[in-house]
């Protein structure tokens, strides 16, 4: 029997370290690097493609990155640098001056290609749409006549690079890894205690990108900061029109003070006790979120039911940078796992106070519960969706006598969500009174004073920013989807995309993930079926569709206001899963869906590290 054993984890430690080393041969040494020096005067998208011998281009063999004025560094990642024969690039896809300091090709095991010098420079050949192109040793310079200029550049012959015993070592790492993990799975798994030091692990990279990356690399920093420097020595929302606030006003002639989110308070009074330390201000608030992370961690190791729901914030890079800068979704996932954790522990406050005698639970915190379900409502608008998935799940409680279905208990229910309720229409009705309950009138006033030309009501339809409106521009859902990408740019940004869309990996990559998603996907599916019957049919029916409702409306939203393919409006799903994990846990309990689970975090891993924190833009500043 012992025999047995030992053959069985040896044969799970080959099996995992041929798995890593697959990985790692795939992500990392068959995938080139992208260095990119650049400079333009208009915001727009700069592409790279790359061919072989036969010379063909096609979308499929293309990186691409938007650039902007302000920023000159940029990451991307190519195919196979051995496979690549000659690129093309595409400076812009409009009427845009750029000029290319360098661009770095790196791949491990060959010397970089570099297009850095007069001499590199001179072997360009500009293709067409390009009414001018000229050349100093400070970068080449693209003046374009179309919305599609080309240049094309021939790279030289590879030189190959001895790096044998560096690889050597880093597969006998790799090995030793995968050995580590099914050693330590045994106890690991018991009370999911590899949550923890997971969680380390994320929590140390999320500090890394905090404190290292530049000041507004990130999706909306700055107007995200600005409107929580507003609660550093205010405790009240502002007037609309009050002249303090009026530098927390985006080109869209929006304030994140005016959205109601209470995210900001908090960052506010967090950043007020942080300042004998003089750090930046968009540190601290980024700190702040970093902070949260840790409190779910610190609850994980606490409270043994909540690693489980937890665990799917492991499952993607994105989450993970969602709390490496500051953004008010940080805020509200933490409200939304605890919130998840009331609902679905039996002997939590919630189900006790649901229970058919009502006894055996404290008031102060069923008061905190009725404050969480407020603060819901004080989040961002996409976060209510989960408010209807706890509601769907309240319901399928009842049909599986999981809570006892009573008057009773529906007046418990009642008199719970309008407490809640009540917190959320009085802090409102203050904020409404502020602006002598004309707010949404005000906030009309706001945009049309506040924002850019392009992006003010006002402004006529065929003179706005294009990506306003399009739905009455005449432009159709299949246009949406099909030309503009929508669903591939709503999932690169939900599993590693970063900055302004300005870090990203390879199209392979994303490829690859998204294959895996769908194994997981339906290993998950299998189990929950399999093992939990018509019980954990139901629940995963009820989690597919509220998602799938969320999805529309970020759709919608996309077509018929602004197209923002952003994977972070999806959030709300995470807490689903959460709750649909507790239920399923039992169920879930096998190899299949371990090592499926294992790889998700494991490619995140990657993709954090080798694109996240690898591509974004450094802050020459570090501590202060």
């Amino acid at each position: 029997m012992e025999s047995v054993s030992k053959f069985k984890t040896i044969f799970r430690g080959v099996s995992l370290a041929l798995i890593f080393i697959a990985l790692y041969h795939f992500l990392v040494m068959s995938l080139a690097v992208v260095d990119l020096q650049v400079i333009t005067d208009n915001r727009t998208k700069f592409k790279i493609y790359y061919s072989d011998s036969s010379g063909n281009w096609s979308e499929e063999r293309m990186v691409e990155v938007m650039v902007k004025p302000g920023q000159t560094h940029y990451s991307m990642r190519l195919g196979n640098l051995k496979e690549i024969q000659q690129i093309r690039i595409d400076t812009s896809e409009k009427q845009a001056n750029v000029q290319v300091r360098s661009l770095v090709i790196s791949q491990p095991g060959f010397a970089p290609v570099r297009i850095d010098s007069p001499e590199q420079f001179g072997q360009i050949v500009v293709g067409d749409g390009v009414e001018d192109f000229s050349y100093t040793a400070n970068g080449f310079r693209v003046k374009p006549s179309s919305n599609d200029p080309k240049v094309f550049y021939r790279l030289p012959s590879l030189q190959p690079v001895d790096i044998v015993v560096e690889q050597f070592f880093r597969i006998i790492a790799l090995v030793l890894f995968a050995f580590a993990l099914v050693l330590a799975s045994k106890t690991m798994c018991n009370d999911l205690r590899f949550v923890i030091p997971a969680g380390l692990v994320v929590l140390s990279l999320i500090f890394v990108m905090a404190s290292l990356s530049d000041y507004n690399q990130h999706p909306d920093e700055g107007v995200h900061v600005s409107a929580a420097k507003y609660y550093v020595e205010h405790n009240l929302p502002p007037e609309i029109f009050d002249p303090s606030v009026a530098q927390t006003y985006s080109v869209y002639g929006v304030s994140r003070l005016n959205s109601g989110e209470i995210s900001y308070f908090f960052a506010g009074k967090f950043a007020k006790l942080l300042e004998p330390l003089q750090l930046p201000e968009y540190r601290v608030f980024r700190y702040f979120n970093v902070s949260l992370f840790a409190f779910l961690l610190l609850f994980a190791a606490y409270k043994k039911p909540f690693r489980i729901l937890f665990l799917p914030l492991l499952l993607s890079p994105q989450i993970w940078y969602i709390f490496s800068y500051f953004n008010s979704e940080g805020f509200a996932m933490v409200v939304i796992l605890l919130i998840a954790y009331q609902m679905v522990l039996p002997e939590s406050t919630w189900n006790r106070y649901l229970s058919t005698d009502g006894s055996c639970y404290s008031w102060w915190k069923l008061c905190l519960i009725a404050v969480l379900l407020g603060v819901l409502l004080l989040l961002k608008p996409n976060f209510y969706f989960f408010g209807v998935y706890i509601f769907i799940y309240f319901i399928w409680r009842l049909v599986y006598r999981k809570t006892e279905c009573s008057t009773a208990t529906i007046l418990r229910v009642v008199l719970l969500a309008v407490a809640g309720l009540s917190i959320f229409v009085g802090i409102r009705v203050y904020d409404s009174s502020i602006n002598d309950f004309q707010k949404s009138e005000r906030i009309l006033e706001a945009r049309e004073a506040y924002a850019a030309e392009m992006f003010k009501p006002s402004t006529p339809l065929d003179k706005k920013f294009f990506y306003l409106q399009m739905k009455e521009r005449g432009v159709s859902f299949e246009t949406i989807l099909h030309d503009y990408r929508w669903g591939e740019k709503i999932f690169r940004t939900s599993f590693g995309e970063y900055g302004y869309t300005s870090v990203a990996a390879s199209y392979g990559y994303y490829d690859f993930v998204r294959t895996f998603v769908v194994i997981v996907f339906l290993v998950i599916s299998f189990f929950s079926i399999k093992n939990g019957g018509w019980e954990g049919l139901s629940l995963l029916f009820v989690t597919l569709v509220t998602a799938l409702l969320l999805v529309i409306a970020s759709f919608y939203q996309a077509w018929a206001v602004d197209f923002q393919a952003q994977g972070r409006y999806l959030l709300p799903i995470v807490g689903m899963l959460s709750m649909f994990a507790y239920h399923m846990k039992e169920k879930l309990e096998n190899l299949p869906c371990v090592f499926v689970l294992g790889g998700m975090f494991m490619l995140s891993l990657y993709s954090f590290i080798f694109v996240a924190l690898a591509g974004i833009q450094k802050s020459n500043v570090v501590l202060g």
